[in-house]
């Protein structure tokens, strides 16, 4: 008696999310195709900055256990990739968060410092100690700092060229240049896909992992995921002997990052988004805005130059790299069945974090479609089918009703609502009408 043909599974989008959920669905015992409209892992995947910690330990503050075990997930996994023999780029240096006024202390790193999901060898340190941690740091530029020594640094375009050829040598077919503007139904169930060619490409399931075009995707389900999809840009200096020092982020500066990159460093700050709603842009694979680019220059050179001075020649030259994010109404990923068609699934919303995140959420969607769960992670706070079909009038409002990306601001929008709806002052902790202490969140 021969075997019954294992199931197949049509991915669309070949970039990390796309990827990981391939790999781990051939694993499974499943025939997958993926089908990308440029190169493989050449979009969004490729702009990344390759940054990977446990977010969820004091950072974000609106996560939680669950998305802690999806960034173990992929520490796991990259470090698994680097044993295999894949160049990744994969370094153990640790994430460190500085502060750079003692109020900063207080609002960002002893949240870290009394965080019930906080590492055992995370630890608070000096000025002093952090820049014998930071080749080049300037102790005098800060006031003290925080760190999880776990976190990785990994270069995310060979990650994602790395992923490519470990699906396919785990059996993946990925298919390039080859895009999809429709999927198939059948008796109310996804059956394959339409490529602009006209093919049709036959699955037992289809799997949407466009990243920002996946809504454009979705249009006859009468679907529409709660996207706001933003410009990121990101700045690298030529190389100037810098040594390997941690992942560097400075929460109170609009959340800038630094980190080495081939002996120099790359860095970005919230100066360089814009959401594609504000000049209703084009969602392009690699977007070209050097108007955000200047300003990010511009605002972020003598930054730069005071916290490591030895970068001070370099910063007004630093090169640019864009993409495309898509952040959700909630800050949490959308993962799952699509109510509205049986067979069809979705893998989407990176919340700038996609690197990190990515391989777990490729695992659970795989455990969901092949087991119907995934044990290791709440799969519900994912599933698209938490929002209404559809949920806000558009982009704009998705931003809007976004939770603050800080808890320290967070707590101010508390406060203020306190002000202005019961007339208390906002210092005064007492609660609103609400119920909502202002200093909740903390």
């Amino acid at each position: 008696m021969t075997d019954p043909r294992p199931a197949t599974t049509v991915i669309v989008g070949a970039g990390l999310f796309g990827l990981t959920t391939a790999v781990h669905l051939a694993r499974a015992g499943r025939r997958v195709t993926v089908l990308e409209s440029g190169t493989a892992a050449g979009a969004t995947t490729a702009a990344g900055a390759g940054f990977v910690g446990l977010w969820a330990a004091g950072y974000a503050w609106y996560w939680d256990e669950s998305e802690l075990a999806l960034e173990q997930a992929g520490l796991d996994f990259y470090r698994g990739l680097d044993a295999a023999g894949y160049d990744i780029g994969l370094r153990n240096t640790g994430n460190v968060w500085l502060a750079l006024t003692e109020q900063a202390v207080l609002d960002h790193l002893l949240p870290f410092a009394e965080h019930p999901l906080r590492p055992e060898d995370a630890r608070l340190l000096t000025a002093v100690e952090t820049a014998e941690l930071v080749p080049g740091l300037d102790p005098e530029a800060i006031v003290g700092a925080f760190i999880h020594p776990g976190g990785i640094q990994i270069s995310a375009p060979d990650a994602g060229l790395a992923l490519a050829a470990l699906a396919r040598a785990e059996g993946v077919e990925i298919v390039e240049h080859t895009p999809v503007v429709d999927f198939l139904a059948d008796g109310g169930r996804a059956v394959g896909v339409l490529t602009a060619a006209g093919e049709r490409v036959l699955g037992d399931e289809v799997v949407l992992a466009a990243g920002s075009w996946t809504n454009d995707l979705l249009a006859a389900t009468d679907r529409v995921l709660p996207f706001a999809r933003v410009i990121a840009s990101r700045l690298t200096t030529a190389p100037f002997g810098l040594g390997e020092v941690p992942t560097l982020m400075i929460p109170e500066l609009d959340g800038l990052w630094i980190r080495e990159h081939l002996g120099g460093l790359t860095y970005g700050n919230g100066v360089g988004y814009e959401t594609l709603a504000v000049h209703d842009s084009p969602a392009d694979r690699r977007p070209d805005r050097p108007d955000l680019v200047e300003a990010m220059r511009e605002h972020l050179s003598p930054i730069v130059s005071e916290l490591i001075p030895a970068a001070a020649p370099v910063v007004d030259d630093a090169e640019a790299v864009q993409g495309i994010v898509s952040y959700t109404a909630d800050r949490r990923f959308i993962a799952g069945p699509v109510p509205e068609l049986d067979g069809l699934y979705v893998v989407a919303g990176d919340n700038e974090s996609g690197v990190t995140h990515g391989p777990g959420l490729g695992r659970m969607l795989a455990e969901l479609m092949v087991t119907g769960e995934s044990p290791f992670v709440d799969a519900s706070r994912y599933a698209p089918g938490r929002f209404p079909s559809r949920p806000f009038a558009d982009e704009a409002a998705v931003a809007a009703a976004m939770p603050a990306r800080r808890a320290v601001d967070a707590r101010a929008a508390a406060a203020t609502r306190v002000t202005t709806e019961s007339g208390l002052p906002a210092e005064s902790g007492l609660p609103a009408e609400s119920g909502l202490p202002a200093e909740s969140g903390r």
